[in-house]
């Protein structure tokens, strides 16, 4: 089957990168891209599906409700004073 579709410069580049090692082929790069997304999709999926992951995520949102987590700059703010006191 043909398709066709547009692609930004900098992904055209990159699929031309790709296929420069696959014998110039573009269309089985595209192919190969696909069945790599399918597949992480399909393991994202398996993962969210987990009741411990979805425990985890529960507490974390139930955590972040509750005002009980740390702003990335309070964070660094922390370790250097950690590291200072060493």
């Amino acid at each position: 089957m043909r398709y066709q579709f547009v692609l930004d410069r900098r992904t055209n580049r990159l699929l031309d990168e790709l296929a420069a090692t696959r014998a110039g082929n573009r269309s089985y790069v595209v192919r190969e891209a696909i069945q790599t997304y399918a597949a992480l999709e399909s393991a994202l999926e398996e993962v969210e599906a987990d009741a411990g992951f979805q425990r985890m995520m529960n507490s974390s949102a139930a955590d972040m409700r509750m005002g009980r987590v740390y702003t990335h700059a309070e964070v660094k703010n922390r370790l250097k004073t950690a590291k200072g006191k060493k």
